[in-house]
């Protein structure tokens, strides 16, 4: 009986860290951060942060133990769930760029249209008493969509396609805007 308890107490004595899981568990969580999980897939990326959590947590409990009470069998299935889930959201993040590139496009194409719908109807806008400043007011905003076309296509060409797109939707709500006011003075002036 001495004997069993003492090749338990050895068993468990000689449990050692899973540091490989481990170490892979942390390089594929930075690497789906490097992938930009933040920014394209920030839900698996939180998965992923909340899987590493609690491996650092079981890790820590484990080294708080008495040595020969330590057991990394735990740790090393989070170890192994905390790298699938970072490898899932390096993936999220690719297809979620990918999209996201898709959209921005979509939407860009749609500003430059968009630019020459609000510019044929500022052409027709009333003019009269108090509407030159309104009018300038439109203007301004139609060129700094234009101008801000630069930035966009600079956004998309270093692949920042969320912020390209951040300001596609801001330009488009922007002209969208000027169309309806510009509308909404041609509906009033013909009801009068």
């Amino acid at each position: 009986m001495p004997v069993l308890v003492g090749a338990a107490l050895l068993s468990v004595a000689c449990a050692t860290e899973p540091t490989d899981a481990v170490n892979a568990a942390k390089s594929a969580l930075e690497a789906a951060k490097a992938a930009g999980a933040s920014d394209y897939a920030p839900a698996a990326l939180a998965a992923a942060e909340t899987a590493s959590s609690a491996l650092e947590a079981e890790l820590k409990a484990q080294t708080e133990k008495f040595s020969l009470t330590r057991s990394y069998t735990k740790t090393a299935e989070l170890a192994a769930a905390a790298k699938t889930a970072a490898d899932e959201a390096a993936a999220a993040a690719v297809t979620g760029k990918e999209q996201m590139k898709a959209e921005a496009t979509t939407l860009i194409a749609g500003v430059r249209g968009s630019i020459d719908s609000a510019k044929a109807m500022l052409a027709k806008a009333p003019k009269g008493k108090g509407s030159a400043a309104d009018l300038e007011a439109m203007n301004a905003d139609v060129a700094g969509v234009e101008a801000a076309l630069a930035e966009m296509d600079a956004a998309m060409s270093a692949g920042n396609f969320k912020d390209a797109k951040v300001k596609a939707e801001a330009a488009k709500a922007t002209l969208d805007k000027v169309v309806a006011d510009v509308q909404a003075a041609i509906d009033a002036k013909g009801k009068r």
